[in-house]
């Protein structure tokens, strides 16, 4: 039982730092359900003088829904304001009030399990330059170890340290890769029979759908699943609405309706191309991640595919596992870079699976589910590093060295994402 109660003990979250350091009134915290908002707040913000007040609680909510203003009033400032995505009038009702307040720093902290309202006022966010937003993500590996130092910042200014050599068996590489960053799902994985496993993750999808997070949603519960699930088991897989939607039987804007859902509700992550960018297009041809891997582990093997063995499985679970250890990483980063990933398309595509990208910087990463690598793994990067705004790229491979290759290029083994001694600190600041 000791066991049991030590596995699901609080982990600190470098986040909940990021977000005392921010000097808005008003700060947003959104992120998954279960992903540990509520804790966080609880453990790490409350002890900085918040009170904290949750609109789970139905009546709560009802106080709140009836008179607004009058609620707010006499709330004990500063305050964490939990599930807020539950009133649409709320945050621009926050807005006028932290307006008039003299005081300074975060008076308001609101947080949520699906976007919280960038509508209002003729479609625009009531909060916009008025509040700062950070997403909460499931715990990355480095978080799980206690490493508050970023995984950006290291990939970013850190020198790889060609000393380092720690292997991962591919069994314990899955064991992560299933068991995933949600806080109790992970703590507890091994805990679980297989059923279990399977099942609990069904009924949190399935909860994450039934929910009506956002006032007004309209979604089809069985729609939604079956276009969910088709996502899940590519992970990483480049969006195509039509070839998704002619697979279900349902058209181009119904699959992309949904998208926008999932991503709202944090169960997505999309990655735009870097060479599409600027248009700026909504989500299309962007690569699809789960927000975790967890996600997309059950569902693969609820349909009968198992990562394990089915090479091309393990291959696109590894690279969103990857994705999900570095973007994560960026909001407690000094780096603050943006996420894409890029693809030229032709006859010989040429493709990156991440890049970050900041002040006119590229750092590119390639994913490769093999424990050796050749010259021949470094295609997409090589031709990266053409672009004058390349300054380094890594392959993150399933072996145990860290490797040294030509043009500000290395080869990462997966371990280096999560072991502090993989990188030789550099004094020099990401400014």
């Amino acid at each position: 039982m000791c066991n049991h109660c030590h596995m699901a003990a609080y982990i600190p979250r470098p986040i909940a730092d990021a977000i005392l350091h921010s000097r808005r009134k008003v700060v947003i915290l959104e992120g998954a359900r279960a992903v540990g908002k509520t804790m966080t707040a609880k453990h790490e913000l409350t002890e900085h003088g918040f009170s904290y007040v949750t609109l789970a609680d139905d009546s709560t909510y009802e106080l709140a829904r009836t008179d607004l203003h009058g609620w707010l009033g006499q709330l004990t400032l500063p305050v964490i304001i939990d599930e807020a995505q539950r009133i649409k009038g709320l945050p621009l009702a926050v807005k006028e009030m932290a307006d008039s307040l003299e005081a300074t720093g975060i008076q308001f902290l609101l947080t949520g399990s699906a976007i919280i309202n960038r509508g209002g006022l003729d479609g625009q966010d009531p909060l916009a330059r008025r509040a700062q937003r950070f997403t909460m993500n499931p715990l990355t590996e480095r978080e799980k170890l206690g490493i508050e130092r970023s995984l950006v910042d290291d990939l970013w200014e850190s020198e790889p340290d060609t000393d380092y050599d720690e292997a991962i068996t591919r069994p314990a590489l899955y064991e992560l890769m299933a068991a995933g960053g949600f806080p109790e799902y992970s703590s507890q994985y091994a805990e679980y029979a297989e059923w279990e496993r399977e099942s609990l993750i069904a009924d949190d999808i399935a909860t994450v759908l039934g929910d009506t997070i956002l006032p007004g949603e309209k979604l089809d519960v069985a729609i939604a699943k079956n276009i969910l699930e088709k996502l899940l088991c590519t992970p990483g897989g480049i969006l195509n609405a039509s070839a998704t939607g002619d697979a279900l039987a349902l058209d181009r804007r119904t699959v992309e309706r949904y998208i926008g859902i999932f991503m709202r509700r944090f169960l997505i992550r999309a990655l735009p191309n870097l060479r599409t960018a600027p248009n700026r297009q909504t989500f299309t041809r962007a690569k699809l991640h789960p927000v975790d891997t967890s996600l997309s582990v059950q569902t693969l093997l609820a349909k009968g595919k198992d990562p394990t063995t089915d090479p091309v499985a393990y291959g696109e679970t590894l690279e969103s596992f990857v994705v999900n250890q570095i973007v994560p990483a960026i909001q407690w980063s000094q780096t603050h870079p943006d996420c894409f990933y890029w693809r030229e398309p032709g006859s010989h595509p040429k493709e990156v699976d991440l890049v970050l990208e900041r002040r006119n910087r590229l750092v590119g990463i390639e994913v490769k589910s093999s424990s050796k690598v050749d010259r021949n793994d470094f295609k997409g990067l090589a031709e990266l590093t053409k672009d004058a705004r390349f300054h380094r790229g890594y392959l993150v491979y399933t072996g145990s060295r860290v490797m040294r290759w030509p043009d500000d290029l290395w080869a990462l083994p997966v371990t280096a994402l999560w072991r502090a001694e993989a990188f030789k600190p550099t004094g020099i600041s990401a400014a």
